[in-house]
């Protein structure tokens, strides 16, 4: 049961994050710079839709916990969600380096989360 409380919370932190850190810098960012609405646009998405997932995740689990049983299938669904969203963004990662200095958090956090629901899994 503790590591899925660890995934929650991580998920949660992730979900929050994302959207927080969506809303108020790179938005302001593109304002300031006079980009077209097109670009905000579709980065609003991205970084929206990666917050649905930890969202998703982090409510399967409390009612998983609170409720009802849950297929682990459906877990590891997930699992591999987030695993491929990580990917993409250390794909970015390669190709924008300077942006390790804001990334290295949730690049650790990730793993942490998978490794934790992994461990819940399949224990």
């Amino acid at each position: 049961m503790t590591p899925l409380i660890v995934v929650t919370v991580s998920c949660l932190i992730l979900g929050f994050g994302h959207i927080g850190w969506g809303i108020i810098h790179p938005v302001k960012a593109m304002r300031d710079s006079g980009i077209d609405q097109v670009v905000p646009a579709s980065f609003h998405a991205c970084w929206y839709h990666i917050s649905l997932i930890f969202f998703a995740t982090a409510g399967l689990i409390i009612w998983h916990l609170a409720v009802a049983s849950v297929n682990p299938d459906l877990f590891v669904l997930l699992g591999f969600l987030i695993f491929g969203c990580w990917l993409t963004y250390l794909g970015t990662l390669l190709f924008y380096p300077m942006l390790w200095r804001i990334a290295w958090f949730q690049m650790g956090l990730i793993p942490f989360l998978l490794a934790n629901l992994a461990y819940a899994i399949y224990q």
